[in-house]
């Protein structure tokens, strides 16, 4: 099954991690790519790892926090292939500190990134998938979004409001065929490693990149007509 083949797909936080990994297994469905992060020259490695014509992949550099790069992102896509057809937000920032240390700063950068550029991206996406009547939004969350723990509130709080505005999204957006996904992930190991290096399960053994982007992957292929709304996807035996 191929739903895939052609579809403009925008991904933030596409150097590294789980962006970078999904990317690679999405181009084996022939899309048509947009890749962006903060670091071009990442973004031209991960472009040699595809398995697409170059014709067919954009390299955005651009800090999805600020209003007008947000804008630049869909201005280009727009520009080069004509539409959008899913909008993956999987850039995100993570701080660790309790409420007497955390910084104002600190919870101001991930929260820009994490809720505020998801909802800036979405907004200046949905002009053009309205007029189609049809798209597909989705949000990188965690399962951080659905219980709070000790020393990472400027994150958890971030993910707490992601899932509150995918929620919102879906409501208003049905009624023009628009997907609305979240994928909520635990405790993700996204060190590179070779294949022989990763362990495939037993205790103390993380989820991978890997297997988020598959899941991801999994859930854009279905047909328009069905969508998976949230997705928690756990580690076995962490």
């Amino acid at each position: 099954m191929n739903n895939l083949k052609d579809k403009v797909i925008i991904i933030t936080g596409a150097s590294k991690g789980i962006g970078r990994i999904t990317a690679q297994k999405l181009s084996e469905y022939k899309p048509k790519l947009v890749l962006v992060s903060r670091n071009l020259l990442e973004l031209e490695k991960v472009r040699e790892t595809l398995d697409l014509d170059i014709k067919n992949v954009l390299l955005l550099e651009a800090n999805i926090a600020i209003e007008k790069d947000c804008k630049h992102i869909i201005d280009e896509t727009i520009l080069k292939f004509g539409t959008i057809d899913i909008l993956i937000n999987n850039a995100a920032k993570f701080n660790r500190a309790k409420v007497i240390d955390l910084k104002v700063q600190d919870f101001d950068r991930v929260w820009n990134t994490n809720i505020r550029g998801a909802f800036m991206l979405t907004k200046f996406a949905l002009q053009y998938m309205i007029i189609q009547n049809q798209g597909t939004i989705l949000s990188v969350s965690s399962t951080a979004g659905k219980r709070g723990t000790a020393g990472s509130a400027a994150y958890t709080a971030s993910k707490f409001a992601l899932n509150g505005f995918m929620e919102c999204l879906f409501r208003e957006v049905r009624e023009y065929n628009i997907r609305v996904i979240m994928i909520s992930p635990s405790m993700v190991d996204t060190d590179v490693k070779r294949e022989d290096e990763m362990e495939t399960g037993g205790k103390g053994v993380y989820m991978r990149a890997e297997d988020v982007a598959d899941t991801i992957v999994m859930s854009l292929n279905l047909p328009q007509r069905a969508m998976i709304k949230d997705i928690e996807i756990w580690g076995t035996n962490p």
